[in-house]
Formats: structure tokens, sequence, C-alpha cells
């Protein structure tokens, strides 16, 4: 849903992009609105001091390792990586995983180094399939064989921790689990077949989509329109964040612990320690994946066949019918009209 934009006019795409980031203010409006149920304390897996709010737990995690997006002038990958890695020490984070399309390594054999700068970091990494691979064009036999091409680099880089997990968990190229129910069992069944665990994601507000506007505002000297880049970019976030939140609260029955989608990109590079800092005032304690797969929202098969794009909150959604707080809009045409 997300990931799709409405085709609109310039003027009400602007006017859905600002509806977008204002959807926690008009929720706290009303006092039975989801936003007023983020007020109360909800059952919850996670340790609270007794009648305190609990936090906003949420971990973090990368796609499209070891490069995504255009390249910047004057910033290699490793440069990004390196910086990702700093921003990520500087708030003391927990290990975050990168999910990796080994293609990427195949062709430009340097780029192994950045993986291996990844996980000297302390951070982790998962399979992204092979080539992000799209089910609806290569087919589901191909499908599952980007799957399995992708295990030697990841076993030969990360190594089997003594649960032979360290790096068995699985992201799902554009999110889509399958074109229908038939193909969605038959993947899953084949992961966890071989040991994976699904990386589902509660908060994707389409960062992927800076990185192009960025690049083109950079190529043309724009430092006004980076600079409002990088604060819409920080205020999408947030906003995704309340709307998360929320909406899992609604889902579950409980502040649910969240898994923030995120990619290995310049932009991201230069905007993450803004995200981190807003997501910290916004009263997040950062987790790593584990601890986030732990909660039992995630046992749930939301039983969606079709999920091009839909986070697992999306799913649930759509599964279990459950009441929530207005979809908001990643501001997709906004960002491709940007520095044009």
């Amino acid at each position: 849903m997300f990931r799709h934009s409405l085709v609109l006019p310039r003027v009400a795409r602007w006017l859905a992009s600002a509806a977008a980031l204002s959807v926690a203010a008009a929720c706290a409006t009303t006092p039975s609105s989801p936003e007023a149920a983020m007020q109360t304390p909800a059952a919850t897996p996670s340790a609270a001091t007794p009648g305190a709010r609990p936090p906003i737990e949420v971990a973090v995690t990368f796609d499209d390792l070891p490069a995504h997006g255009p390249a910047i002038p004057g910033m290699s990958r490793m440069a990004v990586i390196e910086s990702l890695n700093a921003t990520l020490r500087k708030h003391q984070m927990p290990p975050a995983v990168g999910y990796v399309n080994g293609h990427h390594v195949e062709s430009r054999p340097d780029e192994r180094e950045v993986l291996k700068a990844w996980l000297a970091a302390g951070n982790q990494l998962g399979s992204h399939t092979w080539s992000h691979a799209n089910l609806r064009e290569v087919g589901l036999d191909a499908y599952l064989k980007d799957i399995d091409r992708n295990e030697p680099l990841l076993a030969e880089l990360a190594g089997t921790a003594d649960d032979g997990r360290a790096w068995k968990t699985f992201r799902y190229p554009y999110l889509q689990e399958g074109t229908d129910l038939p193909s969605r069992d038959t993947i899953r069944k084949h992961l966890f077949a071989r040991g994976y665990r699904v990386a589902q994601v509660t908060i994707d507000f389409g960062d992927w989509a800076w990185n192009d506007a960025y690049a083109r505002c950079v190529a043309a000297g724009n430092t006004k329109a980076q600079e409002s880049l990088r604060e819409g970019f920080r205020k999408t976030a947030v906003n995704f964040l309340r709307w998360a939140d929320a909406a899992g609260q609604q889902a579950t029955g409980h502040r649910m612990r969240h898994v923030l989608l995120l990619h290995a990109g310049a932009f991201q590079a230069q905007t993450l320690d803004a995200l981190l800092t807003s997501y910290e005032k916004a009263g997040v304690r950062f987790i790593t994946l584990d601890e986030a797969l732990q909660d039992p929202a995630y046992a749930v098969d939301p039983g969606v066949g079709d999920t091009w794009g839909s986070s697992f909150l999306e799913q649930l959604i759509e599964g279990k019918r459950v009441p929530h707080p207005p979809f908001p809009l990643q501001p997709l045409d906004v960002l491709d009209a940007v520095c044009r």
C-alpha cells in the first residue's frame, strides 16, 4: 500500500504529503483516537516500570547491502558504510542487520570489503536474495534458486553461530511474500526448511525514494533542496513511527516491538544521525532484530497472498480486518519531481 503513491496533480500531491506528515496531530484531536491510546500503557512483552509508559521498541535494519541507490561524487560505497557504522556507534546501537544482494559482489568484487566492514563494526548480515529478484518477473522456481544462490557468500562472510542462525534471516525484495497464497506458502516452506526466519517490517516510510532525488539535487548543486529533503526525511520517519505504534496496538492489543526498514544508500548516511535522534526523543528504545522477533505478534500468519510493498502491519490489518489509523502516504510523487 505505502509503496504505491497515487497519481495526483501537483498541488494535491503536496497536500497529500503534508497530510501524511500531520496524521499524528489529527489523531490526537479525538480522545478515542489511536494516538490517544498511545498515552496509556498497553500490555507488552517488554519489562517496564509499574505505572510507567513503556518505550517504543524498534530494531533497525538496512536493505540492499553492499550498495543502494545512485553513487554520489566524492562518497564511495565504503564511505557510506563507514558513515552508517559511525552513526550507529555514536548512538550506542545494538547490532543492526544488513540484507545482502550478492550479485553486487560478483559484478564489483571490491564491494566484498564493504560487507566485511559492516561485520567488523559488530553488525550482522541476512539474505535479500541474490539479485533482488522480482517474483512476478522471474517466476517461482527461479525465485527459489535466487534465494539459494545467496547462501555461499553469506556463509563465507558471516559464518555460523552456535544456533546456526547467524545470517539465517530473510527479507523479501519489495516486501513481496507472494503473488497469491500458493506461491507465498511455497516460498515460506522453502525458507523454513532451510532454517530461515522472516525479517518482517512494520515501519516503512519509503526511505529508498529519497536517494534518487538527493542525487539529482547534488548534481544540480541545489543545497536548499538537499536540506529540505533531509528535513522531510526526518519528519516522515517520525510520522510513520507514530502510525506504526498506534496501528500496532490496535492490531495486536499491545505495544508491539517494531522493525524499521532503511536502505544502505548515500542519503541514509547523511540523515541517519538525525533520524535516530528524533526516534530517541520520541521515546524509542533500540533493540536487536532477534529481540523484536520475539514479540508474539510475529507468530501470527496474516494469510495475505499478494503482498507487494505491504508491511507486516498492513498485512495484519488486511488479514484480521482490524481498525487502524488512516494510512500515511509516502511522498513518492513529490520526491520524483524534486530537482528535475
